[in-house]
């Protein structure tokens, strides 16, 4: 990947975490339920963390020409070439129990960590720099993590009405 495209790339990163970020603290600020808040604010903090992380790979890059190697950056083993599926909106339409606003909360923050995923897998695929690949990698494994964290969630408010 060229420094141009990965600049491309860090950007896009950067977009979608801070409006990840934004899309988290409204979303905790509407909910009705004390763990909803809690796991909407916890991941508006990693979104957080995470732009972070690309800002300085974006300096990084724009000053040397090169990613830097981020210290205790251990990025677990993930398949990069495997892809997260939402639930479909109807399969959950005719569920009783759970605050619509909140399955819609969870539904658009699932496709935003898909999206963040899918995006960073294949920078990880596509990145020859090791330092680069470490961090895509690390990435995808926490919007993985984030994606398993919302649907476990959305099947408990669906199944039994509550937060997990």
């Amino acid at each position: 990947m060229t420094t141009q495209a990965a600049l491309q790339v860090l950007s896009q990163a950067l977009k979608l975490e801070r409006e990840g970020r934004a899309f988290y603290l409204k979303a905790a600020d509407e909910a009705l339920d004390e763990k909803g808040q809690a796991m909407f604010l916890s991941l508006a903090d990693d979104e957080r963390l995470h732009a972070e992380m690309v800002e300085r790979q974006i300096h990084a890059l724009e000053g040397q020409g090169v990613y830097v190697l981020l210290p205790d950056l251990k990025a677990p083993r993930i398949d990069l070439n495997a892809r997260l599926f939402p639930p479909k909106r109807e399969d959950v339409a005719a569920k009783v129990g759970a605050n619509p606003n909140e399955l819609d909360a969870l539904h658009v923050a699932l496709e935003a960590e898909i999206k963040s995923y899918d995006l960073y897998r294949t920078a990880a695929s596509t990145t020859d720099d090791a330092a680069g690949k470490s961090m895509y990698q690390w990435l995808a494994s926490a919007e993985l993590t984030h994606f398993h964290l919302l649907m476990s969630n959305y099947q408990s408010l669906v199944d039994r009405g509550g937060w997990a």
